[in-house]
């Protein structure tokens, strides 16, 4: 007896089409941004809780030392309020730059897939810090409305561009020391010492009116008091910006600093993909 024979069908496989170039950059970069999410907080024993415990430190220090001179001192606008908007977003900036000195380093053994790149790494770690950053800001700004402080929700969309402004400026800066810090790991003792001096010349914990109008101008060249000033005004209309306050002088900075960062990033990305 003959057994019939079975035929197989063959399935034709699917064709994959190839990826463009954004959405293998953005595939790396939401991997990396997993990756960091898990481990960033991992050697600390309160974890993400410290991304609210330090603001609330400085926040608190601040108001029990000089809140009773400030609240006489400031112009239309309480002193908690005033220290939201300068402390959280320059935390943003310098814990962001200060992370991109380590991103290649940190993820080199990656760099060995071909669609890993550095700069992938450090845009994962600069995402993550601005939605950190971005939260604590609005959970103590909901907390400070809950205490019944009064914002203003009118220049919400103003203020959202103030946040995305920042955060060009900070990708620009951190791409200029991350290959600045390939070349010299001592870069990171130089730059906790710049930032404590940017500090106090941002006017994070001072208003600008107090300062003589023969002196204004010089803190005025510093980017990071024209947009803090602006992220104040915007959410107090009362409180008046000084002569001086320019969104588009932010701007300059910023395009400026990103075309640098990402002229010697192109130029040296290759240093930086080879294990040291």
């Amino acid at each position: 007896m003959v057994e019939p024979t079975t035929v197989l069908t063959e399935k034709k496989l699917p064709r994959l089409k190839p990826r463009g170039g954004l959405k293998v950059m953005s595939a790396a970069i939401r991997a990396l941004f997993l990756r960091e999410l898990q481990t960033r907080f991992g050697q600390y024993r309160l974890g993400y809780l410290w991304v609210f415990l330090e603001p609330l430190f400085n926040i608190g220090i601040m108001v029990l030392l000089f809140g009773t001179v400030m609240k006489r001192t400031l112009p239309g606008i309480d002193y908690e309020i005033f220290l939201i908007n300068g402390i959280i977003p320059f935390f943003m900036f310098r814990t962001g730059i200060s992370q991109a000195l380590s991103a290649a380093q940190s993820n080199q053994g990656l760099f060995s897939y071909r669609p890993v790149r550095p700069i992938d790494a450090l845009l994962a770690r600069s995402i993550l810090e601005l939605l950190l950053s971005f939260v604590t800001y609005v959970f103590f700004s909901a907390v400070i409305l809950w205490f019944g402080y009064h914002m203003s929700f009118h220049a919400i969309p103003e203020l959202l561009l103030y946040w995305v402004s920042l955060f060009i400026f900070m990708i620009g800066c951190s791409l200029v020391f991350m290959v600045v810090g390939d070349f010299s790991k001592e870069i990171s003792k130089f730059l906790s010492v710049f930032f404590t001096v940017l500090y106090f010349l941002s006017g994070v914990l001072y208003s600008l009116h107090i300062i003589p109008v023969q002196y204004q101008q010089y803190l005025l060249w510093n980017p990071l008091i024209h947009i803090i000033e602006l992220m104040r005004n915007a959410v107090s209309p009362s409180y008046p910006l000084v002569t001086g306050i320019s969104l588009a002088y932010f701007w300059v900075w910023s395009i400026m600093v990103l075309f640098i960062g990402l002229l010697l990033y192109k130029r040296f990305e290759r240093r930086m993909v080879k294990s040291k």
